[in-house]
């Protein structure tokens, strides 16, 4: 092999390392951006009286920035088996809970249940509040399901 062949075959060496080397690279991001990990799971029953509320802090701190927070719920007392759930950041949540006005990231209505899937954009500490305050007479009984999960990236 003369050295102009060797030249030739170095360098075809090289270009096909750096080719695979890219492929597996795109591979691992398209799979960790894909790629859900739980960081958080809840769940339970409670009894929440009326006109009160009952809510579950979640801490969320992550390398990543991209969160999803699964949530679904049952209720059952009083006439309409009934029950409000929001998800909001912690700014928020103290607005609402002082009786100021607040934006929720997810807000139920007033329902029996519901399934959400709901993208938070950042880390930060959320609250999920099951809320009975217009009920007056009923307790409601909430069987509850909470999962955080985050991408790779």
């Amino acid at each position: 092999m003369n050295q102009t062949q060797k030249k030739s075959h170095s360098k075809r060496n090289i270009v096909i390392t750096v080719i695979g080397v890219a492929i597996i690279l795109i591979s691992f991001v398209i799979i960790g951006y894909n790629y859900r990990f739980s960081i958080y799971s809840d769940s339970g029953s409670i009894s929440i009286a009326p006109g009160y509320y009952y809510y579950i802090e979640i801490k969320l701190s992550s390398f990543s920035s991209n969160f999803f927070l699964i949530i679904s719920f049952t209720a059952s007392g009083g006439s309409g088996n009934d029950i409000r759930c929001y998800v909001m950041d912690s700014t928020n949540f103290i607005n609402w809970e002082n009786g100021n006005q607040a934006y929720a990231i997810y807000n139920s209505g007033q329902v029996t249940a519901a399934f959400a899937t709901i993208h938070l954009q950042g880390s930060g500490t959320y609250y999920i509040v099951f809320d009975n305050t217009f009920s007056v007479f009923s307790y409601k009984f909430v069987s509850y399901s909470i999962t955080a999960q985050t991408t790779l990236l």
